[in-house]
């Protein structure tokens, strides 16, 4: 099943609606992530919460002991009982520096996952859902799991259902931006208008509450043998994983740092590219998507006709 961010990608090839960072900026935003990154990780040591990379970042670590060479994020995982209590130090310890988005918090919730933005930073992106543009880190929650196997088909079967219509709530509030990007690609843009007609259809009950609702049934099982990231690339079915396959973590390497990783991440990078260590053609590699950037005061560009 494709994700609106691979429609994207597509259109992104095809067009030069979008900005491409230089190296140089590239490389700052790295060194801007790995600063979040390392502050985060300061409070999670500090509490005894454990913290691992995920996704790109666990591909990252493995294939090139670092970022992926053209990938410019951050990501991050954590059980749900560690990521509640980040929530719960984080006025305390990280409010100074950073602004949190998270469901069920006080403020801003922009996304089904956690996000910590870096304050007095831009990066500004034609979906921006916020009205703040800054340098990001996402963290997922790695929840517990239904040990039995009908049990828990049905929970991801409700939890993907609620991801789809929260996220089409989002395209459909946001559709005077982003709707010009779609038309560029006949079937992308039938994809789109179909997102937002279930948006439409379900926008009375509110974004942001979708958002809780989901965050809410997504930490409700028990389970011990099983877990997996509903909010990550392959839905909730798509990521449940047997427990070991995340812990206890082990220990990696990404720009000269030790980093937690997953406890196999050969099982979890194959679950989620297959053949992981094969570089992907230039076409197939994901984009991000930018009209500005400015991380030090230094520079700032803008592109006009975005």
């Amino acid at each position: 099943m494709k994700r609106t961010s691979d429609y994207l990608n597509e259109i992104a090839r095809q067009s030069d609606l979008f900005y491409e960072l230089t190296d140089e900026e590239r490389d700052a935003l790295k060194k801007c992530l790995l600063s979040i990154y390392i502050d985060v990780k300061s409070v999670c040591d500090k509490y005894g919460l454990t913290l691992m990379l995920g996704g790109g970042s666990v591909l990252g670590a493995v294939r090139h002991k670092g970022f992926i060479p053209w990938d410019d994020d951050f990501d991050m995982m954590m059980p749900r009982e560690d990521f509640d209590k980040l929530k719960e130090v984080f006025e305390k310890e990280l409010s100074d520096k950073y602004i949190l988005s998270v469901p069920r918090y006080r403020g801003l919730c922009t996304s089904l996952y956690m996000q910590i933005l870096k304050s007095n930073t831009v990066l500004k992106t034609p979906f921006n859902k916020t009205g703040y543009d800054n340098v990001l880190v996402d963290i997922y929650a790695i929840e517990k799991m239904p040990d039995i196997l009908l049990l828990r088909k049905l929970k991801c079967f409700f939890l993907d259902l609620l991801r789809i219509i929260s996220l089409s709530i989002s395209e459909y509030k946001n559709r005077k931006i982003r709707s010009k990007y779609f038309k560029k690609d006949r079937v992308a843009s039938i994809y789109y208008k179909t997102r937002c007609i279930i948006g439409f259809i379900f926008s009375a009950l509110g974004r942001e509450r979708m958002y809780g609702f989901f965050d809410k049934l997504a930490s409700s099982s028990t389970g011990m043998d099983y877990c997996t990231i509903p909010t990550g690339r392959r839905m909730s079915y798509g990521e449940c994983l047997k427990r070991e396959v995340f812990f206890p973590v082990s220990k990696g390497s990404f720009e000269g740092m030790e980093v937690n990783l997953p406890h196999n991440p050969d099982v979890y990078l194959k679950n989620l590219y297959g053949d992981y260590m094969q570089i992907p053609p230039v076409e197939r590699r994901e984009r991000h998507f930018y009209t500005g950037i400015d991380l030090s005061s230094e520079f700032f560009i803008e592109r006009k006709d975005v």
